[in-house]
């Protein structure tokens, strides 16, 4: 049990140390988090069993447990729960221009430096206009995504966005809005497509929360997952 603490205590002083960049090829971490070639991670925190694919890019976020990033993503600022299927190309966490007002949507005009220039027509510290819509009140995160979430591939999540738990979102979309939990949605904008089980379902799924058992008990009940409603069933009178 010491030895494993002084391999977490490690693997937090390496990342402070060593931030990943794209140098990396693969790296499997004590069976918890794989990266693929070309990741680059930055200031990010992981809970555990994750996969980040080939060219993904992620920077001040936190996934949670069992979470999966597929190829070529672009996350950011974003607070995303566990058992999360992301697939290809899909970005989270942008900023925004103004459309209203300004004459010039141009950064220079209203912020004194920024990432993409390296000059800037405004001097002062304080921005002229606010860039980013935040979804907790500390202004750590852009988007917020809950557990068992399924982004489809080459979907944009816009900030200020939360995902409700076990919510499915259609490959192409692009959500401007919050999503209800277990809602599917799709289009662009996205909208409500349907929703994935009953208002009595959804109630009890939300309320047993199945996502947060740890790993032994989902392992040892997963063929108990197939139907909802047997699964209903069986659970609906556990006491949560």
């Amino acid at each position: 049990m010491m030895f494993q603490h002084c391999l977490k205590f490690a693997r937090k002083v390496y990342c402070i140390l060593f931030p990943l960049n794209n140098f990396i090829s693969k790296i499997k971490w004590w069976n918890s988090v794989v990266f693929q070639k070309n990741v680059r991670i930055y200031n990010s925190c992981f809970a555990g069993k994750n996969g980040v694919f080939s060219n993904s890019y992620i920077r001040d976020s936190y996934i949670g447990k069992g979470t999966y990033i597929n190829t070529c993503c672009r996350i950011q600022k974003a607070l995303i729960g566990n058992f999360c299927s992301i697939a290809d190309n899909v970005f989270i966490g942008f900023g925004a221009h103004p459309t209203r007002l300004f004459v010039s949507t141009y950064p220079a005009f209203y912020y004194n430096t920024t990432s993409q220039i390296d000059f800037s027509f405004h001097k002062e510290c304080i921005p002229l206009f606010d860039a980013y819509t935040y979804v907790d009140l500390d202004n750590k995160y852009l988007t917020q995504v809950g557990n068992d979430v399924w982004i489809g591939s080459h979907a944009l999540i816009m900030d200020g966005v939360k995902i409700g738990d076990g919510a499915i979102i259609a490959a192409g979309s692009i959500v401007t809005k919050d999503v209800a939990p277990y809602a599917i949605v799709g289009g662009i904008p996205a909208k409500t497509i349907r929703y994935r089980f009953s208002d009595l379902h959804i109630k009890f799924l939300l309320d047993f929360a199945w996502w947060n058992r740890d790993f032994d008990w989902i392992e040892t009940h997963y063929m108990d997952f197939l139907n909802i409603d047997s699964f209903y069933t069986q659970y609906s009178k556990e006491d949560i």
